[in-house]
């Protein structure tokens, strides 16, 4: 539910804030007022797309500041997302200025509107005065009949899913394996030539590395061998070597531990550098022994070194990359060589696939037929309500090849009269009669989904005379399942209204400001609705009709499923 909406600079409102309950919100106003700005607004702080005129002329930057209740919906999908969860409100805020791009915070955090899309979307619905121009189409039926069956995360949906996934992956397989007989075989020709071009050097894993240190070596024998000669003399060789003097050392250190016990320690740490400074000087020695000098092993090294070489320059891989190469280019040569065998065990799989899906979309189809007779008698309901009893409404199914929504497609048909035979919606609804399938629709909808606040744009034109106190009474009873929010120009929907707010334009140093203000009950939403009904001028008359408007609306009245302590619109505007 929408709390409060903030506007700060935004098209010809220089600052408002409006408070929301839940039940139903009417915005009533001269044409040209600034209602539907309320509307845009709240359009795009669920993620809409923003114009370049929505900063006020003269300002530099435009903001809009949303408080939502928080749902269960919202708290998983800030969880999900990441973002801070604040406690039983979500704050969400838009600015837009007229250098760089706007910014978009959700309970503090920047976030793009991407994510912002992905939090809000479905939390608000809103439907304008051409709205039913979208149910129209017959491309969006089948989604409506999901969504008043509940089937988009249905059971039946998820299993056809997953069937689907399966056939669509056989397939990919199979076209892999199709194509070309002469391009078949020229790619078998190019990768058995690549494959033997690796296969000829036959490289192993970290095999330049070693060869590097090898060759490294064998270019460097010499040196190497005047540098551990040397090393060893020093240790162990030569007259006054390290071996000899420490052994003197050691000797020493003997006889002075005969006079003095506690000399024994030194004696014993000598002890143990004469070990390891003969393991050192034998290490050297074995060293000596096995070093080659080889010219022809070295040469061999630096052929087997350039040949890998070759190998990672074509392929422009490492050693490890052509390896990986080779794995690749084998099973694809395998994939390719065995093909008609791999087609057959492919295409089998692809059949059954096909059958589990084919099965699958049957489930779905039933269940979206016997969504589709509830949704057609909720909507007879509807029409009937709205002086359209005469009329007739139905769903026809039509199979259509498997999809990734499954086997059908679906159209909405509609007749407005007796006698005459029912016909695509779109090909025989007037503006007026498409308007009321439209609320229709919307009521049959109301508690099918995730959304907890409608708003209705002047979907109600193109209605009017005795139709339009049951309209408001359809609104008013979609407003028992969540907040609605109404732009209307007709007193019969009005009075209906748990809170009224009128919008005004007024002038003040040359400037024009629309100014929202919350009518309280008596008088004021008395007057609003008289004007409504005379225009410019209020009689007594239409006091009168306004106030058995009201009285009427009262009468009507429902308790309200899951009702919250209703929130006192506030005022505040510039």
């Amino acid at each position: 539910m929408l709390i409060t909406l903030r506007l700060k600079n935004f098209a010809v409102v220089e600052e408002a804030e409006v408070g929301f309950g839940p039940g139903l919100t009417v915005l009533t106003g001269e044409t040209g007022a600034g209602k539907s700005i309320l509307i845009d607004a709240l359009g795009l702080l669920v993620g809409g797309r923003a114009e370049p005129d929505v900063i006020r002329s003269g300002a530099d930057e435009a903001v809009i500041e949303g408080l939502f209740e928080r749902s269960e919906v919202l708290a998983s999908r800030l969880a999900e997302l990441g973002l801070p969860d604040d406690g039983p409100e979500v704050s969400v805020r838009r600015a837009f200025g007229r250098q760089g791009r706007g910014r978009v915070h959700v309970n503090g955090a920047l976030v793009t509107v991407g994510v912002l899309l992905r939090l809000m979307k479905g939390q608000v619905d809103i439907a304008g005065q051409h709205e039913h121009m979208a149910l129209l189409d017959a491309g969006q039926h089948l989604g409506l009949i999901d969504r008043f069956g509940a089937l988009t995360e249905d059971d039946a949906t998820v299993k056809y899913r997953a069937a689907w996934d399966r056939l669509r992956e056989a397939v990919a397989r199979l076209q892999a394996l199709g194509g070309d007989e002469s391009q078949v075989a020229g790619r078998i020709d190019f990768l058995t030539f690549q494959l033997e071009e690796i296969e000829r050097v036959s490289p192993r894993p970290g095999e330049d590395l070693a060869l590097e240190v090898e060759r490294k070596r064998l270019g460097s024998s010499e040196k190497l061998r005047h540098a551990i000669g040397s090393a060893e003399e020093l240790i162990a060789t030569r007259d006054g070597s390290a071996a000899e003097l420490l052994g003197r050392a050691f000797h020493l250190v003997g006889e002075g531990e005969k006079l003095d016990p506690s000399l024994a320690l030194v004696r014993e740490a000598l002890h143990r550098t004469r070990a390891e400074l003969e393991d050192a000087s034998h290490g050297l020695s074995r060293y000596l022994s096995a070093l080659d000098s080889d010219p022809k092993r070295l040469e061999e090294v630096d052929d087997r070194l350039d040949a890998i070489r070759r190998l990672c320059r074509k392929h422009a891989a490492p050693l490890e990359g052509v390896l990986a190469r080779r794995t690749a280019l084998a099973a694809e040569l395998d994939e390719l060589i065995h093909r008609a065998e791999r087609r057959a065990e492919v295409e089998a799989e692809r059949l059954k696939a096909e059958a589990e899906a084919t099965a699958a979309a049957a489930h779905l189809t039933a269940a979206r037929q016997a969504a589709a007779a509830r949704l057609t008698a909720t909507v007879r309901d509807g029409l009937e309500r709205l002086a359209m009893g005469s009329a007739r409404f139905e769903v026809q199914f039509e199979q259509a090849p498997l999809s990734g929504t499954g086997a059908d497609a679906a159209q909405f048909l509609f007749s407005a009269n007796i006698g005459e035979a029912v016909r695509p919606l779109a090909k025989v609804a007037s503006g007026g009669e498409a308007s009321r399938v439209m609320l229709a629709m919307k009521a049959a909808l109301a508690g099918s989904d995730a959304c907890v606040c409608s708003v209705f744009d002047e979907a109600d034109a193109g209605i009017g005379g005795a139709v339009a106190d049951v309209v408001g009474r359809l609104i008013k009873d979609i407003s028992g399942h969540r907040q609605v929010l109404c732009i209307t120009h007709l007193p019969q929907v009005a009075a209906h209204a748990d809170a009224h707010l009128r919008i005004e334009k007024a002038e003040a140093k040359g400037r024009t400001r629309s100014v929202v203000e919350s009518l309280a009950e008596g008088q004021e939403r008395t007057r609003e609705l008289a004007r409504m009904l005379s225009g410019v001028e209020v009689t007594r008359e239409a006091l009168g009709a306004a106030e058995a408007l009201l009285r009427s609306a009262l009468r009507h009245v429902k308790p309200r499923r899951n009702r919250k302590k209703q929130v006192e619109p506030q005022r505040r505007s510039a």
